[in-house]
């Protein structure tokens, strides 16, 4: 799962870059169901990517909110749903702006820590932001093609999405295990159930004291 989400999000950077470049004066409505396939097979792939995320509830929901979105979007691009030029770019605009505040919001859950975890949602979900916005204040800024603004959408977003893949942690089956990493994981399992009776005895005595 992790391979494939990193594949897709590459694809969607390919596929951005391409709409900037503007190779043979290509048009929206020219790699329309391309994309739209894409988005539907990137959905798919973010909802599945829930089960990654199973230790964190919240992140789950946003994984499965934001795939469900661009599969959405998907099927609404291969059904001609969004033929209009004017309507294309503020709708991935808009798209992108939201998964950008989701990275911001993840990101200050974890501005305690600061790890890489913080830095990739913080730097990946302000450009998300921005390029989101910009859509909508393009006639009065630079004044980009439809294509080129689409193209900016796509390469926000698989940058988003390789991210999402990077960020899955990959277990390794138990079978497949040497007896030193089998160990190592029984003594972190050790630590951790050691961690959390300190805590459930901190618990109790807390709450002898209160009934006292």
């Amino acid at each position: 799962m992790r391979s494939l989400n990193m594949i897709i999000g590459g694809l969607f950077v390919a596929c951005g870059i391409i709409m900037i470049a503007g190779f043979n004066g290509i048009t929206f409505l020219s790699v329309a169901f391309v994309l739209g396939l894409l988005f539907m097979i990137a959905g798919i792939m973010g909802c599945m990517s829930y089960r990654s995320n199973r230790e964190d509830s919240v992140d789950s929901t946003w994984v499965v909110v934001d795939g469900a979105t661009t599969f959405v979007l998907g099927f609404l691009i291969i059904s001609n749903k969004l033929a209009s030029d004017a309507a294309v770019p503020l709708v991935l605009g808009l798209w992108i702006a939201i998964t950008g505040i989701r990275n911001l919001t993840r990101a200050l859950e974890k501005a305690d820590v600061r790890d890489s975890y913080f830095y990739g949602h913080l730097v990946i979900g302000t450009v998300n932001v921005v390029a989101g916005l910009y859509m909508f204040f393009n006639n009065d800024l630079l004044m980009m093609s439809v294509i080129v603004q689409v193209g900016l959408c796509i390469l926000a977003q698989g940058v988003n999405a390789f991210m999402v893949g990077a960020s899955i942690i990959v277990f390794k089956s138990d079978f497949l295990k040497t007896k030193e990493e089998m160990l190592a994981q029984a003594v972190e399992d050790a630590e951790k159930a050691q961690e959390a009776a300190k805590e459930a005895i901190k618990a109790v005595e807390e709450t002898k004291a209160i009934v006292k």
